[in-house]
């Protein structure tokens, strides 16, 4: 969905679910001015469009036992779209990489990844960089600390 096809009551709805998706629908449509059968319309059409991508739970990798977070910044041998598209589908199954990025400039690729400690990270690294003949250079960015955490999109004025 485009933004331009986005009305003020959508906007508003996207923000408020970005805030709290477990806010009640009676609640969010009484914020945004509108009923409650008319909300849920709206807020289907938003998750049918793509405009929500999906609504998850964002727990913190501590929590879970992955104290670890690193950047790991990726040169690959060869900068072709099959070599990309392979090297992305590598990544897309790796549990441990929870983010991964094509990008521009001296880097292919940009992932992150979590680690339990540093052995386990360092067996993931060769098994997926070291160890594959279509990355000719990585470079790991240890995280010290998150200083800001997954934030909603700015909504337009």
């Amino acid at each position: 969905m485009r933004n331009d096809a986005l009305d003020p009551f959508d906007l508003k709805l996207l923000e408020l679910m970005q805030q709290d998706t477990q806010r009640p629908v009676p609640a969010i449509a009484e914020a945004v001015g509108l009923s409650v059968p008319a909300c849920y319309r709206r807020m289907r059409r938003l998750r049918a469009s793509g405009a929500i991508a999906r609504e998850v739970a964002i727990v913190r990798p501590r929590t879970l036992g992955w104290p670890l977070s690193m950047i790991v910044l990726v040169t690959l041998e060869r900068e072709d779209a099959r070599t990309t598209k392979e090297m992305m589908a590598i990544l897309r199954a790796e549990p441990e990489v929870i983010e991964a990025w094509n990008v521009t400039g001296d880097f292919d690729i940009a992932v992150k990844m979590i680690a339990r400690d540093m052995e386990s990270y360092d067996d993931t690294v060769v098994r997926l960089f070291s160890a594959n003949a279509h990355v000719r250079a990585f470079q790991t960015l240890v995280v010290i600390r998150e200083l800001k955490e997954l934030s909603p999109i700015p909504i337009p004025a």
